[in-house]
């Protein structure tokens, strides 16, 4: 699984980062609006309620990291049933440029640190469209919760102190709690539930998995990565299609349009040797390829994409 998720997340390039400081006193309850981006939040300290619009709320504790990877809207509050009183989580700008937002009430105090989570993505490798609207990762009992909560805490030391290079380290260890977040949500999906992503459960299908990811342009036959996985021909297929969605060979034409597509938007590579860098012979297999899986010419997604 590690290694097909590895894959994964170099190729949709996942970012994050932390915009703002809350300071909460009870009563409090803010609301995010609906986002056009992933938001995570931390509790630095004392405990809160979350709830997705339409869902029920849950518990938030010290140490605990909410992610909600397309930004649906969602309120925080000290309370489970909290009404919100403002909208954004975004304050007053301090002097490092970080975000405080401070609700001065009389009950528990309640510290959180909210952050960014943009994914890198596109429509032909939907990753992030087979993520939950939540992960939650941390909570009593949860093997993740002590990693999790000295991440927190380093980061929370590195935006007081404000040190030369503070900036790039709060980036990085937030990364890491993301993936931290989104490898347990992986190793707790059951093959056959979350899509492709629960496929990398199943440690037949995973390992093919990477296989693919790791040398997309190697030409994979059904025979040979059945062999590499240690299952017959006919079972490897039946078990990649009902797991994954598509067959072994949709996939492969899926992963290389899609790190085709992200050569394309860069902008430096022609549509002949965007093809090459991901194992088509011809500009014209290439071409063909591209257009079964976005619909559109390369050289058009290309223009587009500029």
């Amino acid at each position: 699984m590690v290694d097909a998720l590895t894959a994964i997340l170099k190729t949709v390039r996942m970012t994050g980062s932390v915009f703002s400081r809350a300071e909460l006193g009870a009563p409090w309850a803010v609301e995010s609006g609906q986002l056009g981006f992933g938001i995570f939040h931390a509790v630095v300290r004392g405990s809160c309620w979350m709830r997705v619009e339409g869902g029920d709320p849950f518990h938030l504790e010290r140490g605990d990291i909410v992610l909600v990877p397309s930004g649906a809207n969602h309120i925080l509050s000290d309370v489970s049933d909290g009404r919100p009183g403002r909208v954004g989580f975004e304050g007053a700008v301090d002097e490092d440029g970080m975000g405080r937002l401070t609700i001065e009430g009389d009950g528990p105090h309640t510290s959180l640190l909210c952050g960014t989570v943009e994914f890198d993505s596109d429509p032909i490798h939907p990753t992030l469209s087979q993520l939950p609207e939540v992960i939650h990762v941390g909570g009593a009992g949860s093997e993740a919760a002590s990693f999790v909560e000295t991440c927190i805490r380093l980061i929370a030391g590195e935006i007081a102190g404000g040190g030369q290079g503070s900036e790039t380290v709060v980036a990085r260890l937030t990364d890491v709690i993301i993936v931290y977040a989104l490898r347990e949500y992986l190793g707790n999906l059951e093959p056959g539930h979350g899509g492709w992503l629960g496929a990398l459960g199943d440690p037949h299908i995973s390992r093919a998995l990477a296989l693919i990811h790791t040398d997309p342009t190697h030409l994979w036959t059904i025979a040979e990565l059945a062999r590499n996985v240690g299952m017959s021909r006919s079972n490897f297929f039946a078990r990649f299609r009902d797991l994954v969605g598509e067959t072994p060979g949709q996939y492969l034409t899926r992963w290389r349009v899609h790190l085709a597509a992200r050569l394309l938007r860069q902008g430096d590579k022609s549509v002949a040797t965007a093809g090459r860098a991901v194992g088509y012979a011809t500009e014209a297999a290439f071409s063909n390829a591209f257009l079964r899986m976005t619909g559109m010419r390369p050289g058009a997604y290309r223009r587009s994409a500029a």
